[in-house]
């Protein structure tokens, strides 16, 4: 998760997200704490893994690099892969443009089936 700093981000503005639910999320998956990824510290369960792939359950994963959500992916987050290459970059799909007009990370989490469990 080391990938988005204050040097690739300088300033998280949420001047496009009116919603305060929607605001702490935003937060909470640049951090990548979320309820979904890190209920288990909570509660002693076990870690959660993820159905598909059988790793552990990270917002990297979700957002970056599961393969079951690839169409998704491209579908949303088209501007966030790299110039030479297919691989997305996690300061660009939570950066600034994370809520521009077709390139949604709450579309992209709600179509998923993720944003309930957030």
């Amino acid at each position: 998760m080391g990938e988005i700093t204050t040097s690739t981000l300088p300033q998280w503005t949420y001047t496009h997200v009116r919603d305060r639910r929607a605001q702490t999320l935003l937060a909470r998956l640049r951090k990548g704490h979320t309820y979904l990824t890190q209920r288990y510290l909570l509660t002693r369960d076990p870690q959660p893994y993820c159905d598909d792939c059988l790793v552990p359950l990270t917002v990297w994963h979700l957002l970056v690099e599961c393969p079951s959500l690839i169409e998704l992916r491209h579908r949303y987050f088209y501007r966030s892969r790299g110039r030479d290459s297919g691989v997305y970059y996690l300061s660009k799909v939570l950066g600034p443009a994370s809520l521009a007009p077709g390139h949604d990370v709450f579309s992209f989490l709600g179509e998923a089936g993720l944003l309930p469990n957030l």
